[in-house]
């Protein structure tokens, strides 16, 4: 693909953006944690919308449902259908309660928020959730990192390994100097490209066909799945749908419920962000099958690669002044999940074990701690390096993979310990643990244990409906054990007030 270089100076000065605005958040990042990591809870509702939806999308969106929705047609539907839902509800309905009760606990983590909720004096939820967190965050910013390489390839011309190092450098600049405040400030940026790329590309490309005549034409010569999102058996489906299980337990998203300033300003933060996720995901399937109109065939396409549909339309379609606002979007949905990604993983390291274990019995100035944060940045970035070079797999897997663990692992344990009053630290742990055994098995067996082993996966495509995205019985799974292990285990003490309170302030 061949590109133009004015579209090259609209993706540099982007870049220079990014690194501007994370030398100009530095000062506001650096007199503590609360603001290293959370921003002093001091967002706008504006913020926090866009922030969250474009950390949560990754290029999963931009390549990944674009390429779903060029190869399997109206299927794709599914791939956005359940996150947004999920999002939708979790905005709404459990985002106000997670504001309020952090802000009343201190809490600046989900290690935290657990910790706090089932008085765990020995930190034991707090270790092994922060270091799921850490397993995860390493998987998740290295999958963003392959997607950065190959973006940068496609447009600049340099190699993917090129092109992951200058994603990393330009990630690790600005998240280490800025913190939450320019993680916050440059996600509202890309998710602005975001938006208009997703819903520029596909009505210039109805515009240009004449309709959608043709698009409908060129999902006919397909196969008949193509028109009819039922195509897929019921266990494809709910295993796209899975995709939403992941959304309750992700922390990158979550963090921005925290970081809200005003608690009564959530519903209309829930509003701001699900139309943008409606559009944004509509946006990106109709791309899709607008693409099979111009590329009938996946050979049309450079390396034969799906996930090259978007920049293929729109290298097409547009001159290359808005082509080049495609590249930025590419980028601005890798960087904009992989920057939140990557703070969240410091987090887990810095406040839930450095300060919050090994050194819960001293008084750690607030500035070390900063300093620590951004010291443990660049570590977990060259972790994530290792992974990226490492990895074979495609970007809309790994993504998932990561994606769907955190969802199994968290989100029971926080939808129950804010909805019911019966729940145990032990029902979680256990919740927890089980749910990330599940997620790895699905995903890795036999190729991560003893050979002999059955393979789970099989196991589940063949007695459980077909379903084998590892999110579902995951979820399902976690939340079984929690609530199973909590029947018959101590509760903590003043559960029914915290349940309670929290009822009071929705």
């Amino acid at each position: 693909m061949n590109v133009e270089p004015i579209a090259v100076i609209v993706l540099v000065l982007y870049l220079v953006g990014l690194l501007a605005i994370g030398f100009i958040s530095s000062r506001k990042s650096s007199d503590g944690v609360t603001d290293f990591f959370l921003a002093g809870r001091n967002l706008n509702k504006w913020t926090v919308a866009l922030s969250a939806v474009s950390s949560g999308r990754s290029a999963w969106l931009v390549l990944g449902v674009t390429g779903t929705a060029y190869a399997t047609g109206l299927n794709a539907v599914w791939s956005i259908a359940g996150y947004i839902t999920v999002e939708v509800f979790m905005f709404f309905y459990v985002a106000r309660k997670f504001r309020t009760f952090s802000e009343k606990t201190g809490s600046i983590t989900v290690p935290d928020i657990l910790e706090s909720r089932f008085n765990d004096k020995k930190h034991t939820l707090r270790i092994v959730s922060a270091c799921i967190i850490m397993f995860f965050m390493v998987a998740y910013v290295g999958s963003q990192l392959v997607a950065g390489g190959s973006a940068f390839a496609s447009s600049m011309g340099v190699s993917e390994s090129t092109g992951m190092w200058i994603t990393a450098f330009i990630l690790l600049a600005y998240t280490m100097l800025g913190g939450f405040h320019a993680v916050s400030k440059t996600d509202v940026l890309q998710a602005g490209f975001m938006f208009v790329s997703l819903l520029l590309l596909p009505i210039i490309a109805v515009i240009g066909l004449g309709g959608f005549g043709p698009i409908l034409d060129a999902m006919h010569t397909q196969s008949n799945g193509f028109t009819s999102p039922f195509a897929f058996g019921f266990g494809a489906i709910i295993g796209l749908l899975g995709i939403g299980f992941g959304s309750p337990g992700n922390p990158h998203i979550l963090v921005r419920y925290m970081s809200l300033k005003n608690v009564k300003e959530m519903r209309q933060a829930a509003l701001i962000s699900s139309v943008w996720n409606v559009l944004m995901g509509w946006g990106a399937v109709m791309i899709g099958l607008a693409g099979r109109a111009y590329f009938p065939e996946i050979s049309m396409l450079p390396n034969e690669d799906r996930e090259q549909i978007f920049l293929s339309l729109g290298s097409e379609i547009l001159n290359p002044f808005f082509f080049g606002f495609l590249l930025v979007a590419v980028l601005a949905a890798i960087m904009s999940s992989a920057d939140s990604q990557l703070l969240v993983g410091s987090s887990a390291f810095i406040r839930d074990i450095y300060q919050k274990v090994i050194g819960q019995d001293k008084e750690i100035p607030q500035k070390k701690l900063v300093f620590l944060s951004r010291v443990t940045t660049v570590v977990f970035m060259g972790l994530s390096l290792i992974l990226a070079f490492a990895a074979q797999e495609f970007v809309f897997w790994m993504v998932l993979f990561a994606f769907g663990g955190l969802g199994a692992c968290f989100g029971p344990a926080l939808l129950l310990s804010f909805y019911w009053k019966g729940v145990s630290k032990q029902g979680v742990l256990w919740g927890m643990i089980t749910g990330l055994i599940t997620v790895i098995l699905v995903k890795q067996q036999p190729q991560w244990t003893y050979a002999f082993l059955p393979d789970v996966k099989e196991l589940l495509n063949t007695y459980f409906f077909g379903i084998t995205y590892e999110a579902v019985p995951g979820f399902l799974v976690a939340t079984i054990f929690t609530v199973v292990v909590s029947l018959f285990t101590k509760k903590p003490e003043g559960a029914e007030e915290v349940i309670d309170s929290l009822n009071e302030s929705a």
